[in-house]
């Protein structure tokens, strides 16, 4: 009897194994195309029954699962949302390459989501206007001028201790592309952007995520600069709220995105010819104080010679005194 109803619980449990997994769907869930700025971000896709759907199936993506995942869902209609981690204004819009809002999902079914990122943000698409900076005129280029892959970077001079997340948007004014450079204290508060090209560059604007206050204020060393010359945008932000931080600088000698990218946009010029060595010429004080020292050194060897004589004068004298008189 035992031995029956250890069987008969047996079949049940498979019986509803087989029939939860025939009516379970699975959703596929991928991110393509993330511009090399988003690279390491988060993106967080969202698959519920509404807004207010507290159980809401969650996937998360990024570069440990190449921005792809697959999940199982019970059959029903889902909302579907994504978005990329910490972009409270919008700033990077993600839509499903089908425009699929809602899915319909049914048990024994595979779907696919595949998401990329909309070509303009959302201040963008209400104002028709940069959140962030103005566009400069562009410049006409030089006769001979050809767009050709270069680096471009920018470092920070900062208060000590600043670990802000900062973004700078440089500008090509030949070829009207803008690109925009993030940089953390984990990079040393330096960034490059490594599929620029070639042309004259400006400084945009900079600002720190989430200064809602403008807490942060950016100054720049140079406002325009070339790739000929090398495109390394020197910056100094200060902390308004305490103006009088002690500041630093990470070393550009010791930095190695900046120093690969100048090498990068001056690989085609002729290395620098080393100065030949000059000779050494002694100043005229140092002559001076040469001789006056050979001098002492010669005297100081006449001293024992000297010493000597004055004895011998002293003996003799003294010697003549006792002599009897007659």
């Amino acid at each position: 009897m035992k031995k029956l109803l250890v069987i008969l619980l047996g079949f049940i449990l498979c019986t509803t194994t087989k029939v939860y997994a025939e009516d379970a769907a699975t959703v596929t869930v991928t991110v393509k195309d993330l511009p090399q700025k988003l690279q390491n971000r988060t993106v967080i896709v969202t698959l519920g029954n509404g807004p207010s759907d507290t159980e809401s199936t969650i996937v998360i993506l990024g570069g440990l699962n190449n921005y792809t995942e697959t999940v199982t869902i019970a059959p029903s209609e889902y909302y579907c949302a994504a978005a990329v981690q910490y972009d409270a204004l919008g700033d990077y819009s993600l839509q499903e390459i089908n425009q699929t809002t809602f899915l319909q999902a049914e048990g024994g079914n595979h779907y696919d989501l595949i998401y990329t990122l909309v070509g303009s943000s959302w201040y963008e698409s209400v104002t028709g206007q940069q959140r962030h900076y103005t566009l400069q005129p562009l410049e006409t280029p030089p006769e001979n001028y050809e767009p050709e892959p270069a680096q471009v970077g920018a470092y920070l001079t900062a208060p000590i201790g600043f670990s802000q997340h900062v973004i700078v948007y440089l500008q090509n004014l030949y070829t009207d592309d803008v690109y925009d450079l993030e940089l953390y204290e984990s990079n040393g508060l330096a960034a490059v952007e490594p599929n620029a090209l070639s042309g004259k560059y400006a400084f945009l604007s900079a600002y720190v995520v989430g200064d809602a206050e403008n807490r942060y204020q950016f100054r720049c060393e140079q406002n325009e600069l070339s790739t000929e010359n090398g495109v390394d945008f020197h910056l100094t932000v200060t902390d308004t709220a305490n103006p009088d931080r002690e500041m630093n600088t990470p070393s550009r000698d010791q930095n190695v995105t900046v120093q690969e990218a100048n090498s990068f946009n001056n690989r085609n010029t002729d290395a620098p010819q080393q100065p030949t060595a000059e000779p050494e010429i002694v100043s005229q004080p140092v002559k001076q104080q040469k001789k006056q020292l050979d001098l002492l050194s010669l005297l100081l060897d006449f001293m024992p010679v000297v010493f000597v004589g004055v004895v011998l004068f002293a003996v003799r004298r003294k010697r003549r005194r006792q002599r009897p008189q007659g």
